[in-house]
């Protein structure tokens, strides 16, 4: 009888423990995004110790306070890093377009509803002009 293959994520445990990266850059996410795909990935990266440098770690939505420092991380390589501006530019619009399916879905808590618009807001100040990011949101916040 043949072996039954592991579990994706047991796959993707046992790489990170044999191949003991200090940080997930280009080359690491490229092999693990064609070994296992992006949508798992960025979750599993999340839950693992590796720190995951950007653009590759996405943008975090829990929170506010994570949107911000997603946000502002991407800023900081958009601005070092020409040559990476269309994948953090990419990577925002995913985002926004996830937040604001979630802020107009009647399925959804209101209460996160209105959060999620929120997060549209600001994924769309960023998307406008990302050096202008941190000071809207610093105003944002005071106004909240």
């Amino acid at each position: 009888m043949p072996r039954k293959q592991p579990a994706k994520r047991s796959q993707f445990d046992a790489l990170l423990a044999e191949e003991r990266w200090t940080s997930i850059g280009a080359l690491e996410w490229t092999r693990l995004r064609g070994m296992f795909g992006e949508t798992s990935l960025r979750e599993w990266l999340r839950e693992s110790d590796v720190p995951v440098e950007q653009p590759y770690r996405g943008v975090e939505t829990k929170t506010l306070e994570s949107l911000e420092d997603s946000l502002r991380a991407m800023a900081a390589l958009y601005s070092r890093d020409p040559a990476q501006r269309k994948l953090c530019r990419a990577t925002v619009i995913a985002a926004k377009d996830r937040m604001r399916f979630a802020s107009r879905n009647d399925k959804v808590d209101p209460t996160k509803r209105a959060m999620k618009a929120e997060m549209v807001e600001w994924l769309l100040v960023w998307l406008g002009d990302p050096e202008l990011f941190e000071p809207w949101v610093a105003l944002r916040k005071r106004q909240m």
